[in-house]
């Protein structure tokens, strides 16, 4: 009984298996090939516009017309803010009267040697009116400005007030985000830069107020004071009657001093009305509108901003490592994060020579082709700049590499074995690494797997 016990328990045993034959350890390849590998620096920063121009009152008036808006494109000399020109078209017309006046006076001045009693009386009538002119005009200056100017500017001054404090308190509350982590350095260095622009229009408004409250200047008055002076020498000389030669010269080079300065006024007069139609200096588009028809616009106040967006450039930068590897000309290419899938290519064009004393970073202007207007000021750039290339070079993927942190090795198959070898690196990008020494295009090289392999052991190819 116990013999067949044992007999049956032996047939059922599983029968023994045969060893396979060792297929080596498992791992992934891929090749080493020719091409072309470039040295390239990444840098980033924004894209900017040469030129941007903010416009800006060249003197004080009503807003009448502003017939661009944000977006719409500009020629180069075009109005894009109109003002008010009434009193100065007044004023203008004074002056031009003033002119004809100072030509009829040195006109009289050179005809004066054969004067008659008769003439000489009207001589004293002509001298009386313009003494009484003077005298006139010297009223006006000494009464200061009219109600409304005041009105104006004190209303002009409130208005900057609020401004500037609306300003203050947004730049303290970006302050506040910013310090939290919240917000971007250059988000915070516009805040501040409004801040300033605010506090620098509340204190010209200020000044102009206190120009208004005051009144003429000094010297206003004393010039009025002066022409009455010389109006009453003048009438004092043609009460005497006593005309010589000597004194129709001197008559007739007052007189064409009093020309003179007719045309300097009248000059001026025209200057204030075409400085009035406020036009742009360059064509571009509409960044900013900053005044609308009906508000008051005082001189220096910024009213528009417009930018060329044909002179966008790639504003970049660069370590001060690698400054010094950074030449004019360079090709760039890059990419916008606000664009994505499109690559812009460009090249450096302008290296500025000094850092920023903060991040010691430079500046690096990159030239960049704006086809169909898509980049715009602000937008965030990244790019790269190639300051070197290797042509036809043996290039293998990173992932073949190993390192000691000194020195590079990989390891090559060949007839189904692990090869170790040492090799040399070049040029480096993010997936590829130029080799210098060690391999050969076309050669097998293991990219994953190398953690279990040695020299010599046997592999096998899983992909």
């Amino acid at each position: 009984m116990a013999v067949g016990l044992a007999v049956g328990a032996k047939m059922r045993q599983k029968p023994k298996e045969k060893p396979e034959p060792d297929a080596g350890i498992s791992v992934q390849v891929g090749f080493a090939r020719t091409g072309d590998m470039a040295s390239t620096i990444d840098v980033s920063g924004s894209i900017e516009a040469l030129k941007a121009v903010q416009i800006s009152a060249k003197t004080t008036g009503r807003v009448v017309s502003v017939p661009f808006r944000e977006g719409d494109i500009v020629g180069a000399g075009q109005v894009v803010v109109q003002q008010d020109t009434s009193d100065l078209r007044a004023q203008m017309q004074q002056a031009e009267a003033y002119l004809q006046s100072a030509k009829a006076r040195l006109s009289q001045a050179t005809t004066s040697e054969g004067v008659s009693d008769t003439q000489t009386e009207a001589q004293i009538a002509s001298a009386q009116a313009a003494l009484d002119g003077a005298k006139a005009r010297l009223q006006i200056v000494k009464s200061g400005a009219r109600t409304q100017e005041k009105a104006e500017a004190e209303s002009a001054v409130a208005s900057a007030k609020a401004g500037f404090e609306n300003a203050k308190s947004n730049r303290d509350r970006m302050r506040s985000l910013f310090l939290e982590g919240a917000l971007s350095p250059q988000q915070m260095d516009q805040a501040q830069t409004q801040y300033e622009v605010a506090s620098a229009q509340y204190e010209s408004a200020k000044q102009r107020l206190s120009l208004v409250q005051e009144g003429a200047r000094p010297e206003e008055i004393q010039a009025a004071e002066n022409q009455v002076q010389q109006a009453e020498e003048a009438l004092r000389i043609a009460k005497t009657g006593k005309i010589n030669k000597a004194l129709r010269e001197e008559d007739i080079k007052a007189a064409k001093a009093g020309v003179a300065q007719a045309k300097a006024a009248l000059a001026y007069a025209r200057l204030q009305v075409a400085n009035a139609s406020i036009k742009t200096p360059i064509a571009g588009t509409v960044s900013k509108r900053m005044t609308e028809p009906g508000q008051m616009a005082n001189s220096g106040n910024t009213l528009m901003e417009l930018v060329a967006l044909n002179t966008l450039y790639f504003d970049a930068t660069v370590s001060e490592m690698e400054m010094h590897k950074i030449q004019v000309g360079q090709p760039v290419k890059a990419q916008i994060d606000a664009l994505p899938g499109k690559t812009f290519m460009g090249s450096v064009l302008k290296i500025l020579p000094t850092a920023d004393q903060g991040s010691r970073q430079f500046h690096v202007w990159v030239a960049v082709p704006n086809q169909g207007g898509v980049l715009k000021p602000g937008m965030f750039a990244q790019g790269s700049v190639r300051i070197d290339e290797h042509k036809n070079t043996v290039i293998v993927p990173k992932d073949a590499l190993i390192t000691d942190g000194r020195t590079y090795s990989l390891y090559t198959v060949l007839e189904s074995k692990a090869k170790l070898r040492r090799v040399t690196i070049g040029f480096e990008t993010r997936e590829e690494a130029e080799v210098l020494s060690g391999v050969s295009a076309g050669d097998e090289l293991v990219i994953l797997g190398q953690d279990r392999l040695s020299d010599g052991v046997k592999v096998n190819v899983a992909n």
